[in-house]
């Protein structure tokens, strides 16, 4: 699926830019309900515009482009994590031009999945991801510039078992959007620009996106979660009773691994040391179907 911006201003924000992805993912939303991705920090606020538009539950995919030490914003490659799965991409061109390109590769990769960790705590706030296997999942990103980073998050979807991937962004620059839609089922691109040179070039507010705000954004989508799950007649009474129990936002960021559980109808949650930054929700094969158990690392 190929869309193009008939007016190409500039938009005014990322928020702006969201808008532009709703016509074309529309027809999506109509066949299944996927579920979306978006790419840290620049792709949540775009993301959470289509959400709130169209409906579906927004997680993260971990990206972080590997970068050369001397130009780090030229990206030697990516790693991509989702639920563990930790994928990387190589761009052979960068390479070509850095010396011991494998063992500075590997440097810098290895620091760069540190980090992936480190985010990916801080966003889930104790939550484990959505469940991707066998899924319909829309990869959403503020704009493409080489495509290295959204490859990275592509092959670990791949890997996790997505059987459908759209890959959405409000501006891909250069040849991205042809690399990226040969790695997908459909793109939704409203804007393609070849001779801009950067991303931020395609919007008139461009300020960098903090972690606070990313955090924020979630929450607000889990709380609307929460509010949809609530009337749903088959959340087992015991999942409602554990609510009752939780403060708004406690409760709001449960739902999500809730949903999983009463979707597959099979396994109940499992949530080791509550609900605090560095523990964790999951909908787990050990606990039956209806149950919440709380344990102890």
């Amino acid at each position: 699926m190929l869309t193009r911006r008939k007016d190409p201003a500039r938009y005014a924000d990322r928020g702006d830019a969201g808008h532009s992805l709703v016509a074309g993912l529309r027809p999506i939303f109509a066949a299944v309900e996927p579920l979306i991705l978006a790419l840290p920090r620049g792709g949540v606020p775009v993301a959470a515009v289509v959400t709130e538009a169209l409906g579906a539950p927004l997680d993260v995919v971990m990206v972080r482009k590997v970068g050369v030490p001397e130009f780090p914003e030229l990206a030697m490659g990516a790693v991509a994590s989702i639920g563990g799965t930790i994928e990387t991409v190589r761009n052979a061109k960068v390479l070509a031009d850095v010396r011991n390109a494998d063992a500075v590769f590997a440097r810098v990769a290895e620091r760069e999945q540190e980090e992936l960790v480190r985010r990916e705590r801080l966003y889930r706030e104790g939550l484990g991801p959505l469940e991707v296997s066998g899924a319909t999942v829309v990869i959403i990103d503020d704009g493409v510039a080489t495509g290295a980073t959204m490859l990275a998050a592509i092959a670990a979807l791949r890997k996790a078992g997505a059987s459908r991937i759209v890959a959405a962004a409000p501006v891909f620059l250069g040849s991205a959007a042809a690399t990226i839609q040969a790695s997908v089922d459909d793109l939704v691109n409203p804007w393609s620009a070849p001779d801009l040179p950067a991303v931020g070039s395609a919007y008139r507010s461009f300020d960098q996106v903090p972690d606070a705000e990313v955090r924020r954004l979630l929450r607000d989508v889990r709380g609307r979660s929460l509010g949809t799950m609530t009337d749903y007649s088959d959340l087992p009474e015991s999942y409602r009773a554990y609510l009752a129990g939780l403060d708004d936002s406690t409760a709001a960021a449960l739902m999500p691994v809730l949903k999983q559980s009463v979707a597959g109808g099979e396994h109940g949650v499992l949530i080791t040391t509550g609900l605090g930054p560095d523990t964790q929700a999951e909908v787990s094969s050990e606990v039956p179907f209806g149950e919440v158990r709380e344990t102890v690392r």
